[in-house]
Parts: C-alpha cells; sequence; structure tokens
C-alpha cells in the first residue's frame, strides 16, 4: 500500500489492539500495547474507557482519541500499517 489509510476502526474489549479495515478493504488487528506502555503522551490510552473510543480522524491519516478534528491523542496510519506488517511477519 503506497499511502495507508484507515477507513474504519474498532477498538477490541479487554486488550489494547485495535480492528483497522484500511482503505483497499484489508483487515488488521494491531496490538498497541507497546507504544502505549512505551511513550509517556500515549499512556493515557491504557485506560479501556479511553482507549474503546477510538476513531478515525484526519481523513483516514490516523486513529485519535478526543475530538475528531483536534485528537487529543492520535497514532498515524502509516505508523499503525508498519506495526500490523511487523507484526503479522512475527506471528508467521
Amino acid at each position: 500500500m503506497d499511502q495507508p489509510r484507515v477507513s474504519a476502526v474498532e477498538a477490541l474489549s479487554g486488550t489494547l489492539s485495535v480492528a483497522v479495515t484500511w482503505i483497499d478493504g484489508t483487515r488488521d488487528v494491531v496490538d498497541l500495547s507497546d507504544p502505549i506502555r512505551r511513550f509517556t503522551m500515549l499512556r493515557p490510552l491504557a485506560d479501556p474507557a479511553l482507549f474503546a473510543k477510538v476513531k478515525v480522524v484526519t481523513w483516514g491519516w490516523a486513529i485519535g482519541w478526543g475530538e475528531a478534528e483536534e485528537p487529543d491523542l492520535d497514532y498515524p496510519a502509516d505508523r499503525l500499517w508498519q506495526r500490523a506488517q511487523d507484526q503479522r511477519r512475527a506471528a508467521a
């Protein structure tokens, strides 16, 4: 995928993972527990109630938490896509 963009995202209950549907229709489950644990700015997402409020922001170029136009926290689609690829290779 040249420029990964997200068309839909859903938090998976009981985890720090999201189900992502990309604009080409493919779907990945991406575990975000490592970056949430490692990066101070993402640590608030360890709260299940906040994490569950994930949505597509900036026209699919990111997922975010907070206001759609100005999310409080976001995670870029290109990093999300790379993380999905890395996790897919690790599972193979």
